[in-house]
């Protein structure tokens, strides 16, 4: 597999690499370098730690599709936050602090499609990548070796980050945090919201979570929010102040254990669910995942089920919690059995000019002309700078013919859904596929592949996302997302609620 696609260029990876690729006989390409040091990183200390900071900021500066996006959202600049994280790796004790730090600092970029990423994953792509370029140069035999080293330190962050909980989950449902258990169910019929942690109103205190989780966006109430709230935002002896709907506020410390504070046990445990509502006319599929590795198991099932209720009136897809994986998948399993003839999917991808993108992406981008902005109506005001170019990645479907359904689609969508799936909601929205029902789905849905960077003397791995996604419009889907046409927002996790809205909807109130 050549990622690339275009004339396989060797970059070799010693203990320093550095590759001229602006040869005019090579495409043309911009020059780029790919650095790792001789530094051993159990031997690092503050100015090596330093010097990896500095190249993370300068490769994000150059490269990362989203600063400006990101700071009209969340009203601060990740460039301006540079003297602060430098102080946080001067003031680390040792390895495991630096990457505490690293982490951080990668997420204040907010964005779900970037973070360290973990060694077992650097290890794996080492293997898998070996005879495919670009990853090769950045998955290297000194990036996989250092991922060995880094795997205790990696696992004791992450266990702090995402294997800690309270007693009860903190949970974001309909403009405030409320209390339930790890099932998905309230503690109290009496209405209570936590309005305050530590004597901080609650919503200031979540924006100052930047640097320690992803922070999503509510549509409606126009503010920020954690899904959910775990011991390592504010402390494993932070007090939540708690106030029930008759005004009884009561301050809690709760009680740290171990546990993941995942979402995904509430939803559905099978990647695909059936059913079939005769008395309205429905067939209801539930599909949790687009990852090509999972959803083929179960396309023979998938088209045998539209086969089997293609004289039904209603065909209800349950896209609730997933989080994508490849288009591939959607547009086999779902788009082509059920299309009548050819349809556009447009799309367009918006790249930063920095020279390591280019480098990374070039076997997609070496056959494009970039399309004049002067095209889209709604490009965000980053988008227009000359740091931008904008290619035309539309893909049209055509009909497989397997499935002669003619009855109307519906689309259940929440703040889970995302990337692959985001990809299939846009669609469904621009082409007129299916009605969406639920809540606004969570952005950043077209790019082709994520780039790699490697911190030359930590070898530590940064993936990010390579592209800003925009929709026919040119509005930028991590921005905008995909707004269902029919806003929905159940109770926390209650999954049947939206379903029984949408059966009562096609039953005519019956």
């Amino acid at each position: 597999m050549n990622l690339r696609k275009g004339a396989l260029i060797v970059l070799s990876c010693a203990v320093v690499v550095a590759v001229a690729m602006g040869i005019s006989s090579l495409h043309d390409a911009p020059r780029f370098e790919v650095e790792i040091s001789g530094v051993d990183p159990e031997e690092m200390g503050v100015e090596e730690w330093l010097e990896d900071f500095e190249h993370l900021y300068c490769f994000v500066e150059d490269n990362y599709p989203y600063l400006g996006l990101k700071e009209r959202i969340h009203c601060y600049s990740w460039l301006d936050l540079r003297g602060e994280f430098e102080e946080r790796i001067r003031a680390a004790r040792d390895n495991e602090g630096f990457l505490r730090v690293v982490m951080e600092a990668v997420t204040a970029l907010q964005n779900r499609h970037t973070r360290v990423l973990d060694p077992d994953t650097v290890i794996e792509y080492r293997a898998r990548f070996e005879s495919s370029h670009p990853m090769d140069a950045v998955f290297c035999d000194e990036v996989a070796e250092a991922a060995e080293y880094w795997r205790e330190a990696y696992a004791s962050v992450y266990e702090e980050w995402y294997l800690k909980r309270f007693e009860v989950r903190i949970v974001y449902d309909r403009g405030g945090y409320i209390l339930t258990d790890y099932y998905g169910w309230p503690l109290t019929s009496m209405g209570a919201r936590v309005t305050a942690v530590n004597g901080v109103p609650i919503d200031e205190a979540v924006r100052s979570c930047y640097d320690s989780d992803y922070l999503d966006w509510d549509f409606v109430r126009e503010k920020a929010y954690l899904w959910r709230i775990a011991p390592h935002h504010f402390g494993g002896d932070a007090v939540f102040t708690v106030v029930d709907s008759l005004g009884r506020k009561e301050n809690l410390t709760l009680h740290e254990s171990s546990g993941s504070t995942g979402f995904s046990p509430l939803y559905p445990r099978s990647d695909v669910v059936f059913e079939r509502f005769e008395e309205a006319g429905a067939a209801y599929m539930y599909v949790g995942t687009f990852q090509p590795s999972a959803l083929e198991l179960h396309l023979g099932e998938i088209r045998d089920f539209l086969v089997e209720v293609e004289d039904y009136d209603y065909l209800i897809i349950d896209i609730r919690g997933n989080t994508g994986g490849a288009f591939q998948p959607w547009v086999d399993a779902i788009v082509r059995p059920l299309i009548r003839e050819e349809t556009l999917h447009e799309y367009y991808l918006a790249y930063k000019t920095g020279e390591y993108v280019r480098w990374f992406h070039e076997g997609w981008l070496e056959e494009r002309t970039p399309v004049p902005k002067d095209v889209f109506e709604q490009l965000p005001p980053e988008a227009l700078g000359d740091d931008y170019e904008i290619y035309n990645f539309s893909q049209t479907y055509a009909p497989s013919g397997e499935v002669d359904f003619d009855g109307e689609i519906m689309l259940l969508t929440d703040f889970m859904v995302y990337s692959a799936a985001e990809g299939f909601t846009n669609f469904c929205k621009q082409a007129g596929f299916a009605k969406i029902y639920g809540t606004a789905s969570g952005g950043d849905g077209f790019f082709v592949w994520p780039i790699y960077f490697a911190l030359p003397n930590s070898k530590l791995v940064v993936t990010m996302t390579s592209s800003m996604s925009l929709d026919c419009a040119g509005r930028a889907n991590e921005e905008a997302r995909t707004l269902p046409d029919v806003y929905h927002e159940g109770p926390f996790m209650d999954l049947n609620e939206l379903i029984d809205l949408v059966l009562d909807e096609v039953s005519g109130g019956a």
